[in-house]
C-alpha cells in the first residue's frame, strides 16, 4: 500500500502554509479582474452595436416604406388626373427616403443607398423576382451604412467603448430594407344587363336632351352594316297618294297617317272624311269645306290609332258606304313600299320589318319623343335597343356606341392600358352578370377568335380587351344577378390567383340587384347594421329587406373575409349607390359614383376617370427582408 505524497513536508507550520496561499489568490484575482473587464467591455460594446444596428434597421424600414408610398401616391395622382403613369417621380421617392431616414436619426446617401427595381412574377417556377435598375420601378431598397473610416463623416464606422483594448476601435455596420408595391390579381365584375343601353333610347329623355340622344342614335345607325332600305334620319309618316284626277269631277288626294291623326290634302274641296279605328269603329265628318284638313278621333276615340280613312272630294267614290269617297289604308305593305323595305329581308336573326313597323305605331317612348308613327333610322335603333338587344337577336350591336355600356367598355380599355403602362405585374380577369354570371375567357364571333388559353386571370391585356369589346348590353340575358357575379369572381380569385398577389375585385352596376337564389336568406347571426355603418355613427346607413340586395352584400362580405379587397362603381341615376358604398366600405375598397351628366360625352369622360382611379388604386407597400 503506497503512501500519498504531501504538498508540504510533515511538520510545516500552519502560518507558513497560509502565507504561501495568499500569493496564489492575488494572482487569481488579477486574472479574474482582467476577464471580468473583458466581458464587461464586450457586453457594453455588444449592446452599443445592437442598438445602432436596430436604429439603422428601423430607419431603413421607415425610409423604404416611405419611398414606396411616394411611388403609389404618384400612381394614384396619375390615375385621378389622367396623367401619364410613367411620370412617377423617382426623385421625389428618393428624397422621401432621405427625409424619413433623417427623421429616424439615420443618414443615407440618396444616390448610393437608395435603389429602385422591378418585381415580376415568373410563371415557370411560381416565384417573384426583382431586377434592380429595371423599370418601371415598383421595388425600393434602402441600405443605410456606417462604414466610412473618416470618423468625422455622418456615415462613419461605429466607435467602440473598449475596442481599443483588443485593437478594434471601430466596426462597420449596414442595414437593408426592401419595400415593394404588391401586384394585384383583379377580377372586374361587369353588368351586362339590358338596361346598360337605356341612355341611348328615347326612354332617357328625362336625363338627356333629344338632340343628344338622337346624335348618339345616329352614331349607332352609322355603325350598323345592315341594309335599311330608304329609312333615313329624316323620319317620316306614311304618306299615300290617291288615284290621279280623272276628268273634270275627280280629285287628286294625298293622305298622311300621322300619330293618331290623318292629314289630308286634295285638289278639290273636301266633302266628308270617314275615319276607321283599330277596333273597326268608324266616325264620319260631314259638311266639310276647304281642300285640306287634319282629322282625329273625338270623344272616347280621341288618341285612338287610325288604321284607314275614306275621303270624299269632288265626285270620287269607293262604294264602301253611303257617300264614302276614296279609301286609304295604313298597312304594313304600304309602309314597306314607301320606305324601300318590301324587297329587302330583315337583316338580323330575330325580328321582322312588320315588328318594327308595329313598334313605330305603338311605342310610348316614341310618343314622348314625338316620333311615334314615323319611320326612320332613329326609331329603328330604338327598336333594336329596346326589343332586340341580345347578341343572338342582333349580332352586331356590340360594334355600336350604345350607353352606358360603351362608356364601360371604353373605360375598361383605358383601365387595361393604364395597367399596361404601369407594368407592376397586375393580372386581370372578367366576370359578366345578367340573369346569371360567367367567366369571360374566350371569344368566337363572326370570324374573330380570342382566348386566354385557360388562364382565367391574365396579363394578356390585348386579348382581354378584344373579348370585352365584342359584347353588348343584354348580350346574353336581361336582368341583374349581381350577387352571382360576386360569387363567381370570388371563386376565381380564391382558386386562380398567384401566391403573393393582392386579390382585388371591381364591381360595377347601373341598376338594382334583382336576382338571387330562391332559397337564400341571411344567417341568423348576421349583423347588417355593423357591416353597413359606413359613417361610423353606430347606425346602419343602408338597411334593405330586398333579398337580392342582401345576397349581393352577403357574397361581398364572404369575399372580403377571404382577403379580397372590393372596389365599387355606380353608373347612372338608377344605380343603388347606398349598396355600392356600403360594400366598398365594408370590403376595404373605394366607391366611385358616375352620375352620367347631361350628355353621353360627359358619361364617357366620367367613366374613363372612374376606371383610371380604380387602376391607380395600388395596394399599400409591403416590407420584405430577403429578395433577390
Amino acid at each position: 500500500m503506497s503512501t500519498p505524497r504531501r504538498k508540504y513536508p510533515l511538520g510545516t507550520p500552519p502560518e507558513s502554509i497560509r502565507s504561501s496561499r495568499k500569493g496564489v489568490f492575488i494572482v487569481l484575482a488579477a486574472i479574474l479582474m482582467v476577464v471580468l473587464f473583458a466581458f464587461l467591455s464586450f457586453g457594453i460594446d455588444t449592446g452599443l452595436i445592437a442598438l445602432e444596428q436596430s436604429r439603422l434597421q428601423n430607419g431603413a424600414d421607415a425610409a423604404a416604406l416611405a419611398a414606396s408610398q411616394e411611388i403609389t401616391a404618384n400612381v394614384q395622382i396619375a390615375g385621378e388626373e389622367g396623367q401619364d403613369v410613367n411620370s412617377i417621380s423617382i426623385a421625389a421617392a428618393r428624397q422621401m427616403a432621405v427625409d424619413i431616414a433623417e427623421a429616424n436619426g439615420v443618414y443615407i446617401n440618396p444616390e448610393r443607398d437608395v435603389t429602385f427595381g422591378k418585381r415580376t412574377y415568373n410563371p415557370g417556377n411560381g416565384e417573384w423576382t426583382t431586377t434592380w435598375g429595371d423599370t418601371p420601378y415598383n421595388v425600393v431598397k434602402v441600405e443605410p451604412r456606417r462604414d466610412n473610416h473618416d470618423m468625422s463623416a455622418r456615415d462613419s464606422r461605429v466607435p467602440l467603448s473598449f475596442g481599443w483594448a483588443v485593437g478594434v476601435p471601430t466596426v462597420p455596420l449596414r442595414a437593408s430594407a426592401v419595400s415593394f408595391v404588391e401586384a394585384r390579381d383583379m377580377v372586374v365584375v361587369l353588368d351586362f344587363s339590358a338596361s346598360m343601353n337605356d341612355d341611348s333610347q328615347y326612354a332617357a329623355l328625362n336625363r338627356f336632351s333629344q338632340d343628344s340622344i338622337e346624335g348618339n342614335m345616329r352614331d349607332i345607325a352609322d355603325s350598323l352594316t345592315a341594309n335599311l332600305g330608304n329609312l333615313s334620319f329624316d323620319q317620316q309618316y306614311l304618306t299615300i297618294v290617291g288615284q290621279p284626277q280623272q276628268g273634270g269631277g275627280g280629285a287628286q288626294i294625298t293622305v298622311t297617317f300621322g300619330d293618331r291623326e290623318v292629314i289630308i290634302e286634295s285638289s278639290k274641296d273636301l266633302s266628308n272624311v270617314v275615319l276607321e279605328f283599330e277596333n273597326g269603329y268608324r266616325y264620319k265628318f260631314d259638311g266639310l269645306s276647304g281642300k285640306t284638313g287634319t282629322f282625329r278621333g273625338v270623344g272616347g276615340y280621341n288618341g285612338r290609332r287610325i288604321v284607314g280613312c275614306w275621303v270624299k272630294s269632288g265626285n270620287n267614290a269607293s262604294g264602301d258606304g253611303p257617300g264614302y269617297g276614296e279609301r286609304f289604308r295604313d298597312t304594313n305593305e304600304a309602309v314597306r313600299a314607301q320606305f324601300g323595305l318590301d324587297n329587302i329581308s330583315y337583316p338580323y336573326s330575330s325580328g321582322s320589318w312588320n315588328e318594327f313597323i308595329d313598334f313605330c305605331r305603338n311605342d310610348n317612348d316614341l310618343r314622348n319623343a314625338g316620333t311615334r308613327h314615323k319611320f326612320g333610322k332613329y326609331n329603328f335603333v330604338n327598336f333594336l335597343l329596346k326589343h332586340k338587344y341580345h347578341h343572338h337577336h342582333t349580332n352586331e350591336l356590340w360594334r355600336t356606341p350604345h350607353y352606358p355600356f360603351t362608356a364601360v367598355k371604353d373605360g375598361f380599355s383605358l383601365f387595361l392600358s393604364f395597367l399596361e403602362d404601369l407594368d407592376f405585374g397586375d393580372e386581370v380577369g372578367i366576370v359578366s352578370y345578367d340573369d346569371n354570371s360567367r367567366i369571360e375567357q374566350t371569344l368566337s364571333d363572326n370570324g374573330v377568335s380570342a382566348s386566354l388559353n385557360g388562364n382565367l386571370i391574365s396579363d394578356d391585356y390585348d386579348t382581354l380587351d378584344t373579348i370585352q369589346r365584342h359584347k353588348q348590353a343584354g348580350h346574353y340575358a336581361t336582368f341583374t344577378a349581381m350577387g352571382s357575379g360576386v360569387d363567381s369572381a370570388t371563386d376565381m380569385l380564391m382558386n386562380h390567383s398567384r401566391h403573393g398577389a393582392r386579390p382585388t375585385m371591381v364591381l360595377m352596376t347601373d341598376g338594382l340587384a334583382n336576382r338571387h337564389p330562391g332559397n337564400f336568406s341571411l344567417p341568423g347571426d348576421w349583423d347588417w347594421d355593423e357591416f353597413t355603418d359606413y359613417d361610423g355613427d353606430g347606425n346602419s346607413n343602408y338597411s334593405s329587406h330586398n333579398r337580392s340586395v342582401q345576397y349581393v352584400f352577403y357574397q361581398a362580405i364572404q369575399a372580403h373575409r377571404q382577403g379580397i379587397t372590393i372596389h365599387t362603381m355606380s353608373v347612372g341615376a338608377s344605380a343603388d349607390r347606398q349598396l355600392m358604398t356600403a360594400i366598398a366600405h365594408a370590403c376595404g375598397g373605394i366607391h366611385i359614383s358616375v352620375p352620367g351628366g347631361a350628355t353621353v360625352a360627359e358619361l364617357e369622360e366620367q367613366m374613363m376617370a372612374a376606371f383610371g382611379q380604380i387602376a391607380a388604386r395600388v395596394p399599400p407597400p409591403q416590407l420584405v427582408y430577403e429578395m433577390e
